[in-house]
């Protein structure tokens, strides 16, 4: 699109260019026919300049400027003169609007071809994009589905040395005088082995999610219920929740559980960002045969280092963290044939959830 200073300035430079001209055959006098022949054909100059910049229109408009500027002076100056070198400028005049014509309208087709051009080259490249983030979609499954082969026999094998070590701790606990101080290691033992036995149940449920339990729900009204269940947690950090829900979103068949697992997760980790106060914002909005919710926070956003390994498992920047909660929540999302991803806004992070609807 032009500027319209830049319009402007070359408007006025084409119109001074054709007044010019004129002034050139007014001041030379006329027996000098070989300079007049030379400034009438520099009309075609800023002609077919407007008619390349500006179109059929552009160019028809500069020849009949350039007309209007040239024909006084051949009919004051030359007709009553010489009568057939008259006749020859008239002639020149019909061709200036006739190349300002066919110019205009080459300098229209150019202008179209290069609008389709610059069309297929945004079209191309948001391809690219789609297809560069579907690859890392897939390469993040694939991730996701080998450790969770691997998470799965890890499990197994350990969940069943963790009952037998907290058995033989509570037998020797119960050997120890009540007075005793060794009582305090058993204490420490139990809760250690509570702890692991906690971090395996979380290794399990990511290796081999429950079943979906699919049905009806309306996911306008999952999100008021996630904003329900942090809004205690919200108001004694001083975070302001905000839903902007659109309106007469259909049904989605999904786990309604699961699905508010992932918002709960999101939000909680939202508030965590933002333990001095900000804006936590919930959107719904149907696009493409798909409903998606968003959880933008206000906690400055997201390291791109860390955006692009966020889903990864064992991945996290808190200090006690395990690491395991957004890939579940991913794997969840593709569970339901949906997506999960994350951007950075001017606000903070943006994590989206998208889930198809028939």
């Amino acid at each position: 699109m032009t500027h319209p200073r830049s319009w402007l300035l070359s408007v006025f430079v084409i119109g001074v260019t054709i007044l010019s001209i004129t002034a050139l055959h007014l001041m030379t006098p006329m027996e000098r026919v070989t300079l007049h022949q030379i400034y009438q054909r520099l009309y075609y100059i800023p002609i077919i300049a407007a008619a390349f910049r500006y179109g059929l229109r552009g160019g028809l408009l500069a020849a009949l400027f350039a007309s209007i500027a040239y024909l006084p002076h051949v009919a004051i100056e030359w007709h009553h003169t010489q009568f057939e070198y008259a006749l020859n400028q008239y002639a020149e005049i019909v061709l200036f609007n006739f190349i300002g014509v066919v110019t205009g309208i080459l300098g229209d087709r150019n202008r179209k071809e290069r609008e389709r051009t610059e069309q297929t080259s945004e079209e191309l490249q948001r391809a690219y994009a789609e297809l560069r983030q579907t690859f890392e979609q897939l390469l993040q499954a694939e991730r996701l589905a080998s450790f969770g082969e691997l998470s799965a026999g890890i499990v197994h094998e350990v969940r069943n040395p963790l009952g037998s070590i907290k058995g033989a701790v509570e037998i020797i606990e119960d050997e120890l005088p009540e007075n005793s101080p060794r009582r305090e290691f058993a204490e420490i033992a139990k809760r250690e082995v509570d702890r692991l036995d906690r971090l395996v149940k979380e290794f399990l449920n990511f290796a081999r999610p429950p079943q979906l339990e699919k049905s009806e729900t309306d996911l306008n009204l999952l999100v008021r219920s996630v904003s329900l269940l942090i809004e205690q947690r919200a108001v004694s950090q001083g975070v302001t929740i905000e839903n902007h829900l659109e309106d007469n979103l259909p049904p989605v068949v999904i786990d309604a559980e699961q699905i508010k697992q992932i918002l709960l997760n999101l939000a909680i980790n939202a508030l965590q960002i933002m333990p001095n106060g900000g804006r936590l914002f919930f959107r719904t909005l149907r696009t493409d045969g798909k409903l998606t919710v968003e959880v933008e926070d206000e906690g400055g956003g997201i390291d791109p280092v860390v955006v692009a390994r966020i889903f990864d498992p064992f991945f996290t920047t808190k200090e006690k963290g395990v690491g395991l909660g957004l890939s579940v929540a991913y794997k969840i999302a593709a569970q339901h044939g949906g997506t999960l991803a994350v951007t950075n806004s001017n606000l903070g992070a943006i994590f989206k959830l998208t889930l198809p609807y028939n």
